[in-house]
């Protein structure tokens, strides 16, 4: 299975999490008991909302899975080298 397709399996699972657990917390706890690395990204717009996938530093994807906070500047997201 090429790169590519592993990307969308993880994509469709964390984005069929993100629709079917309600709680941010619960959610974020289900994503690191399966396995996923998470990390913090900082807020660059008001249009930043969950499933919003973001190219970091080193290449990395990352995928938004809580929702943005009026005046708190990080949300969590899923890390997929």
């Amino acid at each position: 299975m090429g790169k590519k397709n592993l990307f969308d399996r993880d994509y469709r699972d964390i984005c069929y999490f993100v629709d079917h657990v309600k709680d941010p917390n619960y959610r974020v706890d289900l994503l690191r008991s399966l396995g996923y690395r998470l990390g913090f990204n900082i807020v660059a717009s008001d249009g930043d909302c969950e499933k919003a996938i973001v190219i970091g530093k080193k290449g990395e994807k990352r995928i938004q899975v809580t929702p943005t906070i009026k005046g708190f500047p990080l949300v969590t997201c899923v890390i997929i080298s």
